[in-house]
This record gives structure tokens, sequence and C-alpha cells, in this order.
């Protein structure tokens, strides 16, 4: 009797916080090898802050090659002059409206290109960079947040931060190889994808610029995502897949040829 109530004592003699919790280095890892058991052990975890270090090393990758590219010359000179032909296209647009006189519209663009032309284009474009990853990151959540909502998902704003800052991985890899590819190629927005096989006087900047999104690897992180939130929402893989690309779609029309082209990507 007595070893019978030691065996049925002995479950209850293990304290559940001494069990070994999901790492960090296990989601990392598990992204690649078996991503639907990571977001699941994710969502289990008692840890909530999967998503900090992997931002984190996405932001300074994004500080790295921002720096790489703004001090190569060819394609530093390539993004001021797409800058300032931008601003002079925006000018002239509010010199027709009536918003400003031609000679106001010359005078800013003058400032802009004295800008453009010392260290602070440097600077603006590291810290743009970096911020740039942390705002769309905490926006990106919120809007997946308020759409799985609409399926009656069970994930919270955390969660799904985890889901993008684990996958966020896939994008430190993107941006990288990226970086190299624009460097050694001498062109800005090239990547793994259709882009490699056309350049930008063929296909004109607006559609250069719409097929410079499908990055094979960028596919991949959004796959990865829509699987991640999946799992965390309790909702079907398959709704989840297609509402993650056709937000992804509307994002990318919107920054090609919509009112936010001005983001570029």
């Amino acid at each position: 009797m007595d070893a019978n109530n030691q065996q049925n004592q002995m479950p209850e003699s293990i304290p559940a916080e001494t069990q070994q919790d999901f790492t960090l280095t296990d989601s990392l890892s598990g992204v690649f090898t078996e991503p639907g058991n990571t977001f699941i052990e994710i969502k289990r975890s008692s840890k909530k802050t999967f998503w900090v270090i992997p931002i984190i090393i996405f932001a300074i990758i994004t500080g790295i090659s921002s720096f790489i590219v703004l001090n190569d010359e060819e394609l530093s000179a390539d993004i001021k002059k797409q800058q300032i032909d931008a601003m002079k296209e925006r000018f002239d647009t509010a010199v027709k409206e009536g918003k400003m006189t031609r000679d106001e519209a010359n005078e800013q663009l003058d400032k802009s290109q004295k800008m453009f032309s010392g260290g602070m284009f440097m600077v603006f474009g590291l810290i743009g960079g970096i911020v740039s990853v942390f705002i769309f990151f905490f926006l990106k959540a919120l809007v997946y947040l308020g759409v799985f909502k609409i399926y009656k998902g069970t994930a919270g704003y955390v969660n799904i931060m985890n889901v993008l800052g684990v996958a966020s991985i896939i994008s430190s890899i993107q941006m990288i190889i990226d970086s190299v590819l624009a460097i050694f190629m001498g062109r800005l927005f090239v990547n793994i994808g259709p882009v490699l096989l056309f350049s930008q006087e063929q296909l004109g900047k607006q559609m250069y610029m719409f097929v410079a999104n499908f990055d094979l690897i960028n596919i991949w992180y959004l796959a990865v995502v829509s699987l991640g939130l999946a799992k965390v929402s309790d909702v079907k893989t398959s709704t989840s897949a297609i509402t993650v690309y056709i937000l992804w779609i509307i994002w990318v029309l919107l920054t090609t040829f919509g009112p936010l082209n001005f983001m570029g990507r």
C-alpha cells in the first residue's frame, strides 16, 4: 500500500518549473527544420520574448547592409538620384496644384540636393533603416492581430510578435544575400528572383520595382509566417496562407503603383 502511494505521488513531486522549456536557439533552428512544431512549442512555452533577439539581429544586419550600400559609389549615386527624382516629381505636382511656386520648389530641391551631398545622407540612411525595422514589425503584428481576430483566432499580440520575430531570421538571410548581389551586380533591388533577368531600363521603374518584390526568400518567409500564425491562432493553415499572401499583394500594389509608392518595396 505504501509503495502504491509513493508511485502515485511521484509525478506530483516534479515541479512544472523544473521541466526544460523551449529555448530561443530551439526556435531559430526549428524555423528551418520543423517550423510547424516550432511555433506550437513557442505558443506552449512560458517564455514570451522569442521575438526580441531575432528582431535586434535583423535591425543590426539592416544597419550594416545600409552602411555597405551607401558606401558603394555606384549604388549610393543611384539612391540619391532616385530620391531627388522623386522629390522633383512631388514638387512639380505641388506647383501644378498651386500649393507652392516654382521658385519655392526650386529652393526646396536645392536644399534637398545639398543634404544628399553631405554626411547627413549616410546618417539618415542608417537610422532610417534601423528604425523602420521596428516600426514595420510592430505595425505588421498589429495588422495580423486585427485580421486574425476576424477568424476568431486565439493568438494574442505577443504570440504574433513571436512568429514574426522568429521568422525574421529568414529576412536577415535575405538582407545579406540581397546586399551582396547589389554590390556585385551594381544595381539596387536585385535579389534571388525574376528581377535577376531584367533591368530597370527594360521594364520601366514601376514594373521593375513590382517584379523586385518577388524575392524567393521573401516568399519562403511568408510561407513560414503563414504556418506560424495558423499554429498560434488555431486557424486553418490554408486560411492563414491565403490571408498572409493577399495582405502582402495589397502591400506590394500600394507601395509600387499606389499612394505608398514613395516607401519603395
